[in-house]
């Protein structure tokens, strides 16, 4: 009887260990009342009144308490049977969420990267603006305007140099804005004019930049087919790799790497570096 009572207090004191959902908490805790009910009906049998539990030396066991002990030991293998099944599948739920984990912690640091590589390009591109202002620009010109006053956009009646030049300044300065708009008027009015190239890569710059990713490839596309031998048709190749990766078409981003490195003798350092990163961001070799 002593061995029953401490298998049985074993088996309670795993199963408490056990976090348990609150369902099978209440069923385990009605089973182990009713054994316990049961075990004290036992005692008293076997008692017979006496102050001591007779040992099984004592005298012959009454059948019915030998199947009552034998249907408690059953009751009690049952009980340990349904436990291990519950640490099983709390053991396996929790493996499931330990996985869950792990990839949304991968997906988070992805996507932060994916962020930082995204704001350090846009932070080349504006650096790459004022860096380009000498060789577009041509020579300075200068205007005077109120300064409270919003300029107006309206070409210049001019040659298209000068055209260019006005529309050009707005970029310099970073009035992204205007700029588009006065080089948009400047594309239409001079299509075929020998910077109408340009024109179009400043266009899908400044789609880029504004996050107008459709707009930014179809003038960059523009650029690219329409002048293969412009000088800057390996910046276009790069703007259009990040778009194409912006638009979730990593293959095609690859394809634009590719056309690149072809013509990677006319790039500088830091345009073939920025390229190597682009291809790590969409996943081709380089």
């Amino acid at each position: 009887m002593k061995k029953l009572l401490t298998a049985m207090a074993l088996v309670f004191a795993v199963g408490a260990a056990v976090p348990v959902s609150a369902q099978s908490q209440a069923e385990i805790a009605l089973k182990v009342e009713r054994l316990e009910r049961e075990m004290i009906a036992l005692e008293n049998r076997l008692r017979g009144g006496q102050g001591a539990v007779p040992s099984v030396s004592s005298g012959p066991v009454d059948p019915a308490d030998r199947s009552l002990m034998g249907d408690l030991v059953t009751k009690v293998g049952s009980l340990e049977s349904q436990l291990r099944s519950i640490n099983g599948r709390l053991e396996e739920l929790e493996y499931k969420q330990r996985q869950m984990d792990e990839a949304v912690e991968l997906l988070r640091k992805e996507m932060t990267l994916q962020a930082q590589e995204t704001a350090q390009a846009q932070a080349e591109m504006k650096a790459q603006i004022s860096s380009s202002s000498s060789s577009d620009a041509g020579p300075a010109t200068t205007t005077t305007a109120p300064a409270s006053a919003a300029p107006a956009i309206e070409l210049p009646d001019a040659d298209p140099a000068a055209q260019y030049r006005y529309a050009f300044e707005f970029i310099q300065k970073n009035d992204l804005d205007n700029g588009f708009k006065a080089m948009d008027l400047f594309l239409k009015a001079n299509p075929k004019d020998e910077r109408a190239g340009n024109a179009k890569f400043w266009l899908g710059r400044i789609h880029l930049l504004k996050g107008r990713m459709p707009q930014a490839a179809q003038q960059l596309l523009a650029l690219i087919e329409e002048h293969p031998n412009h000088d800057k048709r390996p910046d276009a190749l790069l703007d259009l790799a990040d778009v194409l990766i912006a638009l979730d078409s990593a293959p095609d981003a690859c394809n634009a790497l590719a056309e690149f490195r072809r013509m990677e003798s006319k790039a500088n350092d830091r345009l073939i570096a920025r390229a190597r990163k682009t291809a790590q961001t969409a996943g081709c070799s380089y």
